[in-house]
């Protein structure tokens, strides 16, 4: 199998778990699910030569599993450190400051211990590597952080807008 062919049916399971955490309701849900896709996507990034995005999406996961027990602040500032080492030293090309910036964006995202504010940012995070993989020419990973987009504001409906029935 090409090793583009598998990248994309990396992201398509990626894809799955993105889609499915967003529609959990529960913090700790939402990031396991969301360590599940943080996997899938290391492995992907890495299929595609985009050893930059692939690095910081297995620091990512490591930050995941960390915010699902804790939503200390003073992770932001550990793994922010770790993301712009490992971006550091994996820098390629421009594009992986597009990746580094929606990796930080992400960190603060999953230390907010208040679910509705996460969600908030983790939709500008989607939006930017959104942008990211359209550049790095990855078609369903693009889809899936549309597909994500649509399914946190999905879930954030359901959630936090919709009237509470009478």
């Amino acid at each position: 199998m090409d090793s583009f062919v598998a990248s994309q049916i990396l992201s398509g399971l990626a894809f799955a778990s993105a889609v499915t955490s967003m529609q959990c309701r529960e913090r700790r849900t939402i990031l396991l699910w969301l360590v599940v896709a943080a996997i899938l996507s290391a492995g992907h990034f890495f299929l595609l030569g985009r050893n930059s995005a692939g690095t910081l999406y297995l620091i990512l996961c490591v930050r995941v599993m960390v915010a699902t027990y804790s939503t200390d602040q003073r992770y932001i500032l550990v793994f922010g450190a770790a993301i712009v080492a490992g971006s550091l030293a994996t820098y390629e090309n421009p594009l992986d400051i597009l990746a580094l910036i929606a990796s930080l964006v992400a960190t603060y995202a999953a230390f907010q211990s208040n679910p509705r504010r996460m969600r908030i940012v983790y939709m500008c995070c989607a939006a930017l590597w959104m942008v990211h993989n359209v550049l790095a020419g990855s078609p369903v990973a693009v889809a899936m952080e549309v597909s994500l987009l649509i399914s946190n504001g999905i879930g954030f409906w359901r959630y936090y807008l919709r009237a509470a029935p009478a």
